[in-house]
C-alpha cells in the first residue's frame, strides 16, 4: 500500500508543506523560531516511522482582484522595456481574475502576497533569442517559476504566451483551453492542457521543496499529493541533488515543458508556420506592446 502525505493541509489548502522531521523537539524549535505573522499548522503521519510535518501559510487572504496593484514605484524602476511588458502582464492578470469571476462567478483567492521584485529578474532570465515558439514558452516558463502573483499565475502565463504570439502574427489565438462543466456553472482546464499545468506544479513542488520531499522520501512518503488531486510520485523525480543542480535541473525541465506546450497550441491552433517564424528580442516584443496603448 503506497503511503501518501498531502503537500497542503487537508483542513486549508493555503498551507503548504515548510519542515519534515521525526523529532518532535525540532518541530517546536522550527515553530518557535517563526516570524510571529507565520500561521502554523503540524500534522503527523505515519509511514516508515512517525513524521512530523510543519505547514505554513503566508497569512495573505481574501479576494485576489481586491488587492491593490498599484506597481506604479516598481515600474519606475525598472529598465524600460520591462516595465512596458510588467505593465501588460498586471493588466492580464486582472483579465484573467475577471474572467474567472464572468465564467464561474466567484472570486479567485490570493495565497500569498504579490512579489513584484520578482517580475524584472523573471524577464531579464529569459533567452529572447530563438523561434516564437520558443521564447513564447519560454516567457511562459520563467513567470511561473518566479509565481510573483498572488495567484493564477499559470493562467496569466498563458495569457502572455498568447500576447507574445499574436506581437509576431496577429492572426494567432489560443486554442480553448477551458470548457465549462457538464450540468454546472463552472468551468475546468481543457485535458491537453491540464496535463501541461499539472507537471508545471509537480516540477515547482520538487524544485522549491526538494529537501523536504526528499526526507518524505526517505522516511517511507510514496506519493506527495498537491491541492486538486495532483498526485507526484516520488520515486519519478531526481531528489538527491544540491540545492542550486536542483534549481537548475527543474529550471531545464520546466522551460522544455512549456515550449512544448506552446508547440502544441500553435498546432492546435493551425498556425505551424510559428514554428519556423523567429521571435521577437524583449525590445522587440515592447515596442510592439507600446503600439496597443
Amino acid at each position: 500500500m503506497e503511503n501518501r502525505v498531502p503537500y497542503h493541509h487537508e483542513l486549508d489548502k493555503q498551507f503548504s508543506v515548510d519542515f519534515v522531521s521525526p523529532d518532535l523537539e525540532a518541530i517546536g524549535v522550527r515553530i518557535v523560531g517563526y516570524e510571529a505573522h507565520k500561521s502554523v499548522k503540524v500534522e503527523s503521519f505515519e509511514l516508515d516511522r512517525t513524521v512530523y510535518v510543519v505547514y505554513t501559510a503566508s497569512g495573505a487572504s481574501g479576494a485576489a482582484d481586491e488587492i491593490d496593484y498599484d506597481l506604479v514605484d516598481f515600474i519606475d524602476s525598472m529598465e524600460p522595456a520591462n516595465g512596458v511588458i510588467a505593465t501588460r502582464l498586471v493588466d492580464v492578470f486582472r483579465n484573467v481574475l475577471e474572467e474567472n469571476y464572468e465564467e464561474e462567478g466567484k472570486r479567485v483567492q490570493a495565497y500569498k502576497d504579490i512579489a513584484a521584485e520578482e517580475i524584472e529578474p523573471a524577464l531579464n532570465q529569459i533567452d529572447w533569442n530563438g523561434t516564437a515558439v520558443e521564447v513564447a514558452g519560454r516567457l511562459a516558463s520563467n513567470l511561473i517559476l518566479k509565481h510573483a502573483l498572488p495567484n493564477a499565475n499559470h493562467r496569466t502565463a498563458i495569457g502572455m504566451c498568447q500576447l507574445y504570439l499574436r506581437r509576431v502574427n496577429p492572426d494567432f489565438s489560443m486554442p480553448e483551453t477551458a470548457t465549462q462543466l457538464d450540468g454546472a456553472d463552472e468551468y475546468d482546464w481543457m485535458e491537453w492542457v491540464n496535463d501541461y499545468i499539472n507537471e508545471s506544479k509537480r516540477l515547482l513542488t520538487v524544485r522549491r521543496k526538494g529537501g523536504r520531499v526528499r526526507y518524505l522520501e526517505e522516511f517511507g512518503c510514496d506519493v506527495l499529493v498537491r491541492k486538486h488531486d495532483i498526485e507526484i510520485p516520488l520515486e519519478e523525480y531526481e531528489l538527491d541533488l544540491q540545492r542550486s543542480e536542483r534549481w537548475k535541473h527543474y529550471a531545464e525541465q520546466h522551460e522544455g515543458l512549456w515550449i512544448d506546450f506552446t508547440e502544441e497550441a500553435v498546432r492546435r491552433a493551425g498556425m505551424t508556420e510559428l514554428l519556423d517564424t523567429n521571435g521577437l528580442t524583449k525590445h522587440e516584443f515592447a515596442d510592439e506592446l507600446k503600439e496597443l496603448e
